[in-house]
């Protein structure tokens, strides 16, 4: 049975279910129709991400352009046998800049979704949306059991189209219509690796110059725009939407989702639609700091934590002044990981510690001294013992480094699911080399688009590269968590 198939049957049981349900369980809050207006129209965005709530770790998100505005739809899910309903909570109204212009011309949702839930479903007579992505109303939920963990984690990173210049055509801007695999990648990776959960390590929107893009369209294709909400579903939402239907998702900030007064930046995006505590308008600019402190964020047993590395330094020496405050942050870090001492921890900050970017026969040039200073000016002079893994983007290549009996976390650098990529270093001329005070033992590069799957086998991690097609390069990598971290690669 295709997927397309099987996803509609499920929504026809779920719906028979509900009904049945209604019948047989307590009272539910009553679902509300939609609001009055002109029949359905505009289109709805919903996803599901994993949240660092106190009572639960999943909210269901929707962002939707119908009018009348200041709607939200009800949620559906199963738990326990029985059959629940939620309103999502409206977050914020349409935000209209100076000058009458809709940056936001959405109504932005959510609810909170109890761990332990299965089947949601936004009810359909509950939206004006003409259209709602995805198409059947069906969202993710974890699949995990509280006392588990995902069994397939992809990383993807790095993902919009990269577009610097205003000119149509100019040798810096990447060929949107033919050079950008974000969505069959993100088709790919649904159909093929079928994760559990997908972790987005930062940077949405590559379009500084929208009206530069060879695939510009109304709303995203003039100066300015790169921070709208359609250039936002230009360059990630709708070339992601098979990942956002199959899996929920983490995601971390990167420096493209900065708040630069007095410029636009993305940040207002990141903080609107995607920060584990959502903003309205532009609140980006006004917060007492422009980094968020370190959050943990709970799959089971597995643990993530955003680090905010999106305004680190990146110079070739340490930044002394951000050194100092980024050691208080990775203090916390390792307080978190504190928190479940024989469980694992990755480690999620966009700009990486020790990715190598140029290699010679003599040194080697590594990311980002000013990050690795700050690990050692900690209390620990090092990473918590319980971080096994550093994922990070930035870097446009994918990168797998480990060190030689070291109890130093190896770095994943995923910077390579769709901008303009980088030339990798030569990894024979890595291996052996030292960074930042260690001896690397293993250097698996490459410089062709794809993601990263983390595999559970029988407890123990499994890394591996995927192309745009979904095919496995080699290495595949069994990751080490012992007093010692490291990969054995095959």
């Amino acid at each position: 049975m295709s997927r397309i198939v099987g996803a509609v049957v499920a929504a026809l049981g779920l719906l028979v279910a509900v009904l049945a349900g209604l019948a047989q369980s307590a009272p539910s809050p009553v679902a509300q129709p939609a609001p009055p207006g002109a029949g359905k129209n505009g289109e709805a965005w919903a996803w599901t991400q994993l949240v660092n709530g106190t009572s639960h770790t999943t909210e269901v998100r929707f962002a939707t352009t119908e009018k009348p505005a200041g709607h939200c739809p009800t949620l559906q899910y199963s738990l326990g046998g029985q059959v629940q309903t939620a309103v999502l909570r409206k977050v914020s109204d349409p935000y209209v800049t100076g000058g009458g212009l809709q940056q936001f011309p959405t109504t932005f949702c959510l609810a909170p979704v109890p761990d332990g839930a299965r089947n949601a479903l936004i009810e359909p007579t509950t939206t004006n949306a003409a259209t709602v992505y995805p198409g059947n109303l069906q969202l993710p939920l974890p699949e995990w059991p509280v006392n588990g963990r995902p069994r397939r984690v992809a990383v993807i990173g790095d993902a919009g189209c990269e577009v610097t210049s205003p000119t149509v055509g100019a040798p810096q801007n990447q060929d949107c219509q033919k050079d950008w695999p974000l969505e069959p990648l993100s088709a790919h990776a649904a159909a093929q690796s079928r994760p559990d959960l997908v972790v987005h390590v930062g940077d949405y929107v590559y379009r500084e110059a929208p009206e530069g893009a060879n695939d510009a369209t109304p709303g995203c294709d003039t100066q300015g725009q790169a921070a709208d909400w359609a250039c936002l579903v230009k360059d990630f939402l709708r070339p992601s939407q098979a990942l956002l239907a199959e899996a929920p998702f983490i995601f971390a900030r990167g420096n493209h989702e900065v708040c630069t007064p007095p410029k636009v930046g993305r940040g207002a995006e990141w903080f609107r639609y995607f920060a584990t505590v959502p903003r309205k308008n532009n609140e980006c600019f006004t917060v007492p700091q422009t980094q968020v402190e370190p959050m943990q964020i709970n799959a089971g047993t597995l643990h993530f934590i955003l680090f905010d590395s999106s305004s680190a330094s990146e110079s070739s020496q340490p930044n002394k002044t951000q050194a100092a405050q980024y050691a208080k942050w990775f203090d916390e870090v390792n307080a978190l990981a504190a928190n479940h001492p024989t469980h694992d921890y990755f480690l999620i900050t966009h700009k990486p510690l020790w990715t190598v970017t140029r290699a010679s026969s003599q040194a080697v040039t590594w990311k980002n001294p000013t990050l690795a200073e700050a690990v050692k000016q900690t209390a620990m002079g090092s990473l918590a013992a319980n971080i096994d893994l550093v994922l990070s983007g930035h870097v446009h290549s994918y990168q797998m480094l480990d060190f030689l009996n070291s109890p130093r976390p190896p770095q994943v650098t995923v910077g390579s699911s769709g901008a303009t990529l980088d030339t990798p270093p030569d990894d024979t001329k890595v291996v052996g080399k030292t960074v930042d005070g260690e001896t690397v033992q293993h250097s698996v590069s490459r410089g062709v688009h794809g993601y990263a799957l983390l595999r559970d086998t029988a407890g123990q991690w499994n890394l591996t590269f995927h192309g745009v097609s979904g095919q496995a390069w080699p290495l595949d990598c069994l990751l080490s968590t012992g007093s010692t971290k490291e990969f054995t690669c095959k």
